[in-house]
């Protein structure tokens, strides 16, 4: 009898486990006609340029370096994107913050968030330099938390952006802290939700876990280009996502120990190395795909 029992515990395991790996890969697997949303993290290299879009409304999360802005352009431009609701910039290292002088002049934004501290390099000043002279741009530097609305059809679609806590504690070192400075970004669009996280670190990160704040997400731009630290373990098991974008280039690719927590996770990768991926969702699916370019 004890033998059965255990049998028939063993089968119901077997079919909660089944169940759960099926839910985890459903998001991904069913074709997606009316997306709400479309991501696209673009083959910059070890850079940061995201599109977001929906039907009446387009943003970009950083503008990779200053070399790629004719190519996000072009891409803008075949995409029907002649102008940006939203621009933003998670902080001013040149692979983020690169060619957003050359959008600001040539497609425009109506909008600029960006973090609250002042950047060192040329890329940063030429950024400044544009804003100047397109003063019809909104300009804000986030300092805490701030959410606006996305319109996206009939799905209920937000983005909350989020400073660091501590900013203080983040520049009192003697090394670089613009990683660290990153402003993070969540995107909920109905019942799915869209994590950016810049070039965070790990004061960053234990900052953000110290927080309070949900960071759950079932998609996750991964920190600093796939690059590997402790903290980062700790970041995947808050947020608990399905499948992880990696923004790095073939010759600096994601380091090989984040690759294996991700995949000691079950949560699937996709790197702009291998070229554009795309994630779209119409708030309840997620389907992510790979463009070779």
């Amino acid at each position: 009898m004890e033998k059965k029992r255990i049998i028939a515990v063993g089968i119901l395991l077997a079919a909660l486990i089944a169940v759960w790996l099926g839910i985890r890969q459903f998001a991904g697997s069913d074709e997606i006609k009316n997306p709400a949303l479309t991501i696209t993290a673009l083959p910059v290299g070890k850079a940061d340029a995201l599109i977001l879009k929906t039907d009446s409304w387009a943003a970009m999360i950083d503008t990779g370096e200053e070399r790629d802005g004719s190519y996000i352009r072009e891409t803008l431009e075949a995409a029907g994107i002649d102008h940006l609701n939203l621009l933003l910039v998670t902080h001013f290292d040149k692979d983020h913050v690169g060619s957003a002088a050359e959008l600001l002049g040539t497609v425009g934004a109506d909008q600029v968030l960006m973090p609250d501290y002042e950047g060192t390099r040329p890329e940063y000043a030429a950024f400044l330099s544009a804003l100047e002279a397109h003063p019809e741009t909104e300009v804000q530097r986030i300092t805490g938390t701030e959410t606006l609305e996305i319109p996206a059809g009939s799905v209920n679609t937000s983005l909350a952006i989020y400073a660091a806590d501590d900013p203080e504690e983040i520049q009192d070192t003697d090394g670089e802290y613009d990683n660290d400075m990153s402003l993070v970004a969540k995107v909920i669009c109905g019942e799915r939700k869209f994590l950016f996280t810049g070039d965070i670190e790990k004061t960053r990160i234990r900052q953000m876990l110290d927080s309070g704040v949900d960071w759950t997400a079932d998609w996750i731009k991964m920190p600093h280009h796939g690059r590997y630290q402790k903290k980062v373990e700790k970041l995947l098991e808050a947020v608990n996502p399905f499948y992880a974008v990696i923004c790095d280039g073939e010759d600096q690719p994601a380091e090989e120990e984040t690759l294996d927590a991700l995949k000691k996770r079950q949560i699937k990768e996709w790197e702009t190395a291998d070229g554009t991926v795309v994630t779209i969702t119409d708030g309840k699916n997620i389907k992510v795909r790979q463009e070779n370019e």
